[in-house]
């Protein structure tokens, strides 16, 4: 079980990246994905017993949605365009 904190951290990210992306939307792409996926990952380290699927499922669409978001603000990075 991964501590609690990190759930104010994911918090904190996601808040700053909504504020950031005002300023730079890439920066606030990848703050919002760390964010996103962090709360995934911690929110699945504790699951009650016999919730494990839906959890998985729930969860697990938050950590895949915070990894592509983070892909995508480091693709914009690069691109000149």
């Amino acid at each position: 079980m991964l501590p609690p904190v990190l759930l104010d951290i994911a918090a904190a990210l996601i808040g700053a990246g909504v504020l950031i992306s005002v300023i730079n939307n890439r920066i606030g792409s990848v703050s919002i994905g760390l964010g996103s996926a962090t709360m995934g990952v911690v929110l699945l380290s504790n699951v009650p017993q016999g919730w494990e699927m839906v959890a998985l499922g729930f969860f697990g669409i938050a950590v895949l949605a915070g990894l592509w978001m983070i892909s995508v603000g480091f693709k914009q990075a690069g691109d000149n365009s």
